[in-house]
């Protein structure tokens, strides 16, 4: 859900601005621990009518945003001020979204907003951690610092990304390419071959016969079938959009065997980086693992964090609410337990996420080792398969013709 907001911050200063944020009431507790008096509040309202001009505007990559978090920090480390660093990284963009954007947070700085309130009222182009971090590294006057690790961040999660991506790429060109020969096998080489037979009075087997059904019925249906794909897969992510049914996804995906730890280990290492860079911004470790549940993407996960929150709040040790979950395993809660204990939770939060990442990086390199021999094994057996029932009636016709 998105709001537009008005709100007076300490100052006396009137500001405005337009956030994300799961309900009215989260978004509003969000701006009364910022310190602001709300004036107004309202949700914009997204089923209107009239064509909505972001729909065609561009987006704005992860890429796009560390380019930009690179080059702010090499403009504040070559002594550029803050306005003046907005303004030319503005000027020089060729995203039409993200130069928007850009001008606009100069001409906010430049009004007297603070650069983590400006950042805030972007939040398609800056995540909740972003400027979460930000405001850290601003008010503690550390901002190139936070640059600094914001910049790492970034790196990591687009090379775990990018890792993924080629390790789901490759299987995935194989099994259409091996369904578009095995489908043209079916359709047309097989009722070629088969009236050849037919005519000449040869029986025709039943794996030849359940193919050339299986190709007519293709032949014959094909695009209802694509049409109900089309429809399921449509209804399908309506339907994870909703609470119930981003929830049943979530912990589906999660108690899948092999995949499920796989993913369980993704989490793991982004929350504990997430968590990492937080803390070691300064932010408190309630604000941290608020901002932390929000990025996580699996709402199972999101779920445990604001237990675990609640439970710090009365207390308590945040390595139990954790891992009794059974998402985050006994190791990340001993570490936890450990970092907790020696008062040392930012540098053990990062040596979580260390560990953690390595692990996903290695069982994506295995999966990309593996996964060739298999789908190409796989294909074959499947191609052999078709050929074989596609030849079986020649046989019949050598016996006929005998």
């Amino acid at each position: 859900m998105e709001f537009t907001y008005k709100v007076r911050d300490s100052r006396g200063k009137v500001l405005r601005g337009l956030q994300e944020a799961k309900d009215r009431d989260s978004l509003i507790r969000n701006l009364l621990r910022q310190g602001y008096y709300i004036i107004s509040l309202q949700e914009v309202n997204r089923t209107s009518p009239v064509i909505n001009r972001e729909l065609f505007s561009l987006k704005v990559s992860k890429k796009e945003v560390l380019m930009i978090t690179r080059q702010f920090l090499a403009m504040l480390t070559a002594g550029f001020s803050i306005i003046k660093a907005f303004k030319v990284m503005g000027q020089k963009n060729r995203n039409r979204t993200l130069k928007k954007a850009l001008l606009k947070i100069h001409d906010d700085i430049e009004q007297g907003q603070a650069l983590w309130v400006a950042l805030s009222q972007h939040p398609k182009v800056f995540s909740s951690i972003y400027i979460n971090m930000i405001k850290a590294g601003e008010m503690g006057g550390t901002l190139e610092t936070v640059l600094k690790n914001l910049s790492h961040h970034l790196e990591r999660e687009q090379d775990i990304n990018a890792k993924i991506k080629a390790a789901s790429i490759y299987p995935l060109i194989i099994t259409l390419m091996a369904l578009l020969v095995i489908f043209f096998i079916i359709s047309f080489i097989m009722p070629a071959f088969v009236n050849v037979f037919a005519s000449a009075g040869a029986e025709i087997p039943l794996p030849t016969q359940l193919l050339l059904n299986l190709g007519l019925f293709l032949n014959k249906y094909w695009i209802a079938l694509l049409l109900a794909i089309i429809a399921i897969a449509l209804i399908h992510r309506i339907w994870i959009q909703t609470n119930p049914g981003k929830q049943f996804t979530d912990k589906f995906l999660l108690r899948l065997p092999l995949w499920g730890t796989f993913l369980s280990r993704i989490i793991a290492a982004h929350f504990a980086r997430i968590m990492a860079i937080l803390l070691q911004a300064g932010i408190p470790i309630l604000q941290a693992l608020e901002v932390a549940g929000g990025v996580v993407g699996n709402e199972v996960v999101i779920q445990a964090i604001r237990q675990a929150g609640r439970e710090i709040s009365e207390g308590k040790s945040i390595s139990v609410p954790l891992e009794a979950t059974a998402i985050f395993d006994t190791m990340f809660a001993q570490m936890i337990a450990i970092g907790e204990e020696s008062g040392s939770l930012d540098s053990m939060f990062a040596q979580i996420a260390d560990y953690y990442e390595q692990e996903v990086i290695y069982t994506i390199n295995i999966l990309l080792a593996a996964v060739e021999p298999v789908m190409i094994i796989f294909v074959a057996i499947l191609v052999t398969g078709i050929i074989i029932a596609t030849i079986l009636p020649v046989f019949d016709l050598m016996k006929i013709m005998a």
